[in-house]
């Protein structure tokens, strides 16, 4: 089902959480299928029309999640999403390029586009509501990409990597790899580079001396521009921006030898290009300009299957110099599940996506000596009572806490210290208080150390 740009208004869905879960719930309704979407928010920002990339951030302190909206006309904006139905700009950063943005810890990295200087910017974002743009600097890049190991990727011309741990206000340079370096995801110590005219996969285990371990140089693609890795990491999910009918938009390749990347199927839209995509688990996320945001069922990797698209656009299809308006950037690896949608000149949309129940975020702070495991809790949604599961590497002391959307602490169910292994907690639906809560969505997040871990729940009565 494709949606028109009005198909759904945030008014319509002020409470589009706990709907769509009593459209999938409810007695006479039809299930949502796989992969669809629900527009649940959106915020325009009309002292620009030149939105960029989106990525978000989750606070420590006021455990609220963050969308983070690159300006490129300087800057970004930051904004509240911890009530999606209402979206709240809290702060623009004014001083700082706005290009691409990538956080990390309590800092966004952010770059102008370009290749030459040194004009990238770290901006302390500690309190989302009063932004600190610092004096260090880092080279000019096109694109910024984090690991959770604490290291920094930029690309244009040529990829530069940083360590980020040790000094995250001045950071240190580790290696320079020379090619275009246009723009890169890293999974699991791998960097697949796409630097377009060819895509590399380097491993990047060790980040001083990067290995190459394949590469691939289709004459037939346009540009090697983006893409991600199914969960298995047996396929690479590319997407050529400058395609046009009949060139297909994205290729899908069998990467399970990365010395020998296979072409498996295409993926193309005769009226837009496209241009990023991220995968969690079955899911394939992508912003597709013109065409809007559009989600695909990757159930099996190598075939993926059209499940449903949003129309962020006002236009029908490319012309001229509108063929990169549209859906710009997307993320989906929020603890809550929302998927931020960036669109150029449109603002922020905000989504549901049936089947996708959140992850940790892409860039957690790096946490070497302990790691958490936090599972769905079970049932979900549930009444009256639900199990959290959760798993620590390393005795700690932990914490587990339920929040309403607004980032308030509505539970709290674990405090103590607790050994290494396997743990469980029950939530009857009372706050600390006693009182019953009312129906709803809710976040628990697991703390352990420097480690971290936030899921989405739905209560109802």
């Amino acid at each position: 089902m494709r949606h028109s740009r009005n198909h759904r208004t945030p008014e319509i869905v002020a409470a589009a959480l706990l709907a769509l879960v009593l459209t999938t719930g409810g007695a006479g309704i039809a299930a949502a299928a796989f992969g669809d979407i629900t527009l649940v928010g959106h915020i325009a920002f009309p002292t620009t029309t030149r939105i960029t990339n989106v990525w978000g951030y989750y606070s420590q302190t006021t455990h609220k999640e963050y969308a983070l909206v690159g300006d490129w006309t300087g800057g970004f904006f930051i904004v509240d999403v911890s009530n999606p139905s209402l979206p709240v700009q809290v702060s623009k950063v004014t001083t700082a390029p706005g290009f691409d943005l990538k956080p990390w810890d309590h800092y966004v990295y952010s770059c102008d586009g370009n290749g030459s200087g040194v004009d990238s910017r770290i901006t302390n974002i500690a309190n989302p509501a009063s932004p600190m743009v610092l004096p260090g600097m880092f080279r000019s890049s096109h694109t910024i990409t984090m690991s959770t190991r604490g290291h920094m990727y930029t690309e244009y011309v040529g990829i530069t990597i940083y360590d980020l741990v040790n000094n995250p206000e001045h950071p240190d340079s580790l290696y320079k790899i020379f090619n275009f370096g246009h723009d890169s995801t890293w999974r699991k110590d791998r960097l697949y580079d796409f630097n377009w005219e060819n895509m590399n996969i380097w491993d990047v285990t060790n980040p001083r001396q990067p290995v190459l371990i394949g590469s691939e140089d289709d004459p037939t693609v346009m540009s090697y521009h983006s893409g991600d890795i199914s969960k298995n990491g047996n396929y690479l999910y590319m997407c050529d921006e400058l395609a046009a009918t009949p060139t297909p938009d994205m290729v899908v390749y069998n990467i399970s030898n990365p010395a020998d990347p296979v072409r498996a199927v295409n993926i193309s839209d005769s009226q837009s290009r496209v241009h990023q995509c991220y995968v969690v688990k079955d899911l394939l996320f992508v912003a597709y300009y013109v065409a809007g945001f559009k989600v695909f069922n990757i159930t099996n990797p190598a075939a993926p299957v059209f499940a449903d698209s949003y129309d962020t656009s006002a236009y029908a299809g490319e012309n001229g110099s509108d063929i990169y308006n549209g859906a710009y950037g997307v993320y989906p690896f929020t603890p809550s599940g929302i998927v931020y949608v960036s669109d150029h000149p449109n603002g922020l949309y905000l989504f549901s996506v049936e089947g996708h129940t959140g992850a940790v975020t892409a860039v957690e702070p790096r946490a070497p000596d302990l790691e958490v495991r936090l599972a769905q809790n079970h049932p979900n949604p549930f009444n009256p009572h639900t199990t959290i599961t959760f798993e620590l590497a390393s005795p700690a002391h932990a914490r587990l806490a339920i929040y309403d959307v607004r980032g308030a602490r509505v539970r709290t169910l674990v405090d103590r210290g607790l050994s290494r292994g396997a743990h469980a907690a029950e939530w009857n639906g009372d706050d600390d208080e006693g009182q019953r809560v009312s129906s709803g969505v809710y976040y628990y997040r697991l703390t352990a150390g420097d480690a971290s871990a936030t899921r989405r729940m739905v209560l109802l009565k």
